[in-house]
């Protein structure tokens, strides 16, 4: 409920929250890779939290080239799973804020979903609860304040940092985006209280279009017995109408998600390669191959 913020942004806690991925779609199985965030409580930072994690898949090459990071560097580095409850803490209570907040608030859901779904590792009533986002803090986005209440030519948030008069730093990587944002936030906040009397979280989360809010955990309606397998992360023999017409291939399901509205199936043969997102419109069966008897009945 808006109302609920209807107060000064300085009266309530707001998180900054930068993320760098493996690529742009989650929904094809592209997984965090960096994730910083600032708590601020009266614009004071008073928390801060910074890492890079493994992704468990390679890095994707633009990907790369946007953030810096490489597989080498996030080789060896903790789950999301691990800092997940730190994470967690530091959100309490706060209003979020990021530059393209939907890409950041939906990326966040996923890897909270996939820590319970993979590794079993975020045992916290927040995320156990069915079809429950996590997390459940609204989203403040200046990216959309920029392209709804401002001029800006571009609305990157170098850009937009830039024509505000803000030092941008070495982009595309997270706690330096935070700061940026943080930045961008407070001089938007300033100037719209003044010339048009936006001065409550509620004001701004109105102006932007509506409160943002993560998407809940996938749920991809699938046949009985293939949902029971993605719950197994099992391997399966995958039968699929592919380029070169029939094909099969033998796979690990991780789990199933939508992209632009198309259902996948994201799978994975070798943990840590690169995973393979099948639209479930192509795929033709699913079964578990037989395990050899290990014997020669010639």
């Amino acid at each position: 409920m808006l109302d609920n913020w209807d107060k000064p942004l300085n009266e309530v806690p707001l998180v900054v929250v930068d993320t760098e991925a493996t690529g742009l779609y989650p929904g094809l199985g592209h997984r965090l890779t960096e994730i910083a965030a600032v708590r601020y409580e009266n614009w004071r930072p008073v928390a801060t939290l910074s890492h890079i994690v493994y992704p468990e898949r390679p890095i994707g090459e633009q990907a790369s080239q946007v953030s810096g990071l490489t597989d080498a560097d996030v080789a060896g580095k903790p789950l999301f799973a691990d800092i997940a409850p730190e994470l967690l803490t530091i959100l309490e209570g706060a209003v979020l804020v990021a530059h393209h907040a939907p890409f950041d608030a939906n990326l966040l859901s996923l890897e909270f979903f996939l820590s319970k779904h993979l590794h079993g590792r975020v045992d916290l009533p927040l995320i156990l609860q069915p079809r429950h986002p996590a997390p459940a803090n609204p989203w403040l986005c200046t990216l959309q304040l920029a392209r709804r209440l401002f001029s800006f030519d571009k609305n990157t948030l170098s850009h937009v940092a830039l024509k505000m008069g803000i030092a941008v730093g070495r982009a595309h990587r997270a706690l330096n985006d935070v700061y940026v944002t943080a930045e961008i936030l407070k001089r938007m906040a300033r100037e719209l209280g003044t010339q048009q009397n936006l001065r409550t979280v509620a004001g701004l989360l109105h102006a932007q279009g509506a409160a943002i809010y993560s998407q809940p955990p996938p749920d991809v309606s699938l046949p009985a017995e293939l949902a029971e397998l993605v719950a197994q992360k099992a391997a399966v023999q995958v039968r699929f109408l592919g380029k070169k017409g029939v094909e099969e291939r033998q796979t690990r399901l991780l789990y199933a998600h939508e992209h632009r509205g198309v259902a996948h199936l994201i799978t994975q043969e070798i943990p840590g390669e690169e995973p393979w997102p099948v639209p479930w419109e192509q795929v033709l069966g699913v079964s578990v191959p037989i395990p050899s008897s290990g014997t020669d009945d010639t």
